[in-house]
């Protein structure tokens, strides 16, 4: 019976990290698109990163203007610091492929329902 509980226990643990490997597709406190940067306002519990984030550009299905952004957290913030605010994150536009006058969705819901609130 243990060996059953302990195995699957493992299971989960890989599943857990296979998924969070991924990315999981953050609710969004809200954005900014200023010339030269990308804002994204982010819940936090006080431990969250830049690097705790990845964001993926695609482009549409018919292959035209405009890209899909996709913002995915990769690293679950478990820190339990009060910021009822969230934090800014800023990304250079221009390492993203979003630099000049360009047109994108933003697939991420805006919210406060992120679990990280």
């Amino acid at each position: 019976m243990k060996l059953h509980s302990i195995t699957s226990l493992l299971a989960t643990l890989a599943i857990s990290t296979t998924t969070l490997a991924e990315g999981v597709k953050e609710v969004l406190m809200g954005f900014d698109v200023q010339p030269n940067s990308l804002v994204l306002h982010v819940t936090s519990g006080g431990c969250t990163s830049k690097s705790d984030f990845k964001i993926d550009i695609k482009n549409n299905k018919n292959e035209q203007p405009p890209l899909q952004v996709t913002v995915l957290r990769l690293v679950p913030d478990y820190c339990e610091a009060h910021i009822p605010n969230g934090i800014e994150l800023h990304y250079d536009r221009a390492s993203l492929g979003l630099s000049g006058d360009i047109e994108f969705t933003l697939t991420n819901t805006i919210g406060t329902t992120s679990p990280h609130y």
